[in-house]
């Protein structure tokens, strides 16, 4: 019996350097492997975020190794930049208009807009988050931050400095994300969970 072969394929655009730590994980946890052809690429930050990911699908269309890719799905992974009323950067409207028509071979477009930005969601495991950073107990405060979507990277960056260690926003920090419960973060945030049903659903 033939093998069924998987028309759908994704590309997904990610942030920085933290999203790509964070996704991997969350694509090793929740995504079958090999049900789904899959290309990912860092945007380097979300300044002109919109010519950005318009660069990044045509690079991908071009591509001759996705030339066979027709039902191609983009996720975009960025931050909101502010609480939850801030208007997105990302202008998805005009993205669908200009690349989802037919016999095109972009099938979907969607964003996943961490609020305030990614490192608020690490915040759902702050006990990982201490764990991290080797807190000793009684510098433990659980009840400092049980607004996640008040915080945000420089929050986390203030709580890494009582503890002389760094953290920069979209850089690498060894071993933190993967110190991290990503279960948790995973069911407690909707909007990443959302993305991903509709990921596994392309499987």
């Amino acid at each position: 019996m033939a093998k069924e072969i998987n028309e759908n394929s994704l590309l997904f655009l990610y942030e920085g350097e933290t999203e790509a730590e964070f996704y991997q994980i969350i694509f090793n946890n929740y995504i079958p492997p090999r049900k789904i052809r899959r290309s990912f690429s860092n945007l380097k930050g979300i300044y002109s975020l919109n010519d950005k990911v318009k660069s990044k699908i045509e690079s991908y269309l071009q591509n001759n190794s996705f030339v066979t890719c027709n039902n191609i799905h983009v996720f975009i992974a960025y931050d909101r930049e502010g609480p939850r009323e801030t208007e997105t950067l990302l202008d998805l409207q005009s993205l669908k208009l200009k690349y989802i028509y037919k016999d095109s071979r972009i099938s979907s477009i969607n964003e996943i807009v961490a609020t305030q930005d990614l490192e608020s969601w690490f915040f759902h495991d702050l006990e990982g988050i201490y764990k991290f950073l080797r807190a000793p107990n009684n510098k433990r405060n659980h009840n400092c931050y049980n607004n996640i979507e008040a915080t945000n990277n420089k929050i986390l960056s203030s709580l890494f400095h009582k503890f002389d260690k760094h953290y920069q926003k979209g850089k690498k920090v060894k071993g933190f994300v993967n110190q991290l419960d990503v279960e948790k973060i995973f069911n407690n945030v909707q909007e990443l969970k959302d993305s991903i049903i509709i990921i596994t659903k392309l499987c």
